[in-house]
């Protein structure tokens, strides 16, 4: 299903880059909202018993609304992989919410912190993988993949919660 995050493809030189640290770490900031906290979480648990991580990479959500990229610019998301081998591969994603009350922006704007984690993590498994693609092309591939890896999340995870409140919904 999803050829880009399959081990099978991947680079010997890029597994050989670390020895012994691997996984997919993450840290939060404190003042990130609770829900989105919990559900980043969530989504987090999910992907490590679903996908490798032979080299570690770690995740860094601060309490902006936007990060500086290493052009400069701002963006929600980006993903480091440094040249020295005995460095880990760093996400950073944009985590500060303006929470007004209104839930349902707050699922939105989760939603979206989870797709661009997704997207980043796309650009590690393609540096794994040595993709080798015009620009356009990598940014292209990353949000394809993403969107992949969201939609296989919310069947395993909120299929089951969906269908219990259609239930309930019924019952009343």
């Amino acid at each position: 299903m999803n050829k880009l995050w399959n081990l099978e493809h991947f680079s010997a030189e890029a597994l050989h880059r670390t020895v012994v640290r691997d996984g997919l770490r993450i840290r939060i900031h404190p003042q990130v909202h609770p829900f989105l906290r919990r559900e980043v979480h969530t989504f987090v648990r999910w992907l490590r018993a679903n996908y490798p991580f032979p080299i570690r990479v770690n995740v860094y959500i601060p309490n902006t609304k936007k990060i500086r990229a290493n052009d400069g610019d701002l963006c929600y998301g980006r993903c480091f992989v440094p040249d020295d081998p005995d460095d880990s591969i760093t996400i950073d994603i944009a985590g500060g919410c303006d929470y007004d009350g209104d839930f349902r922006a707050l699922q939105n704007y989760t939603w979206g912190t989870i797709f661009t984690l997704a997207h980043e993590l796309g650009h590690y498994y393609q540096y794994l993988n040595r993709v080798s693609l015009t620009p356009r092309g990598i940014e292209w591939q990353a949000t394809y993949y993403a969107h992949r890896v969201q939609e296989a999340y919310y069947d395993a995870e909120w299929d089951e919660m969906d269908e219990w409140a259609e239930e309930c919904a019924d019952e009343s």
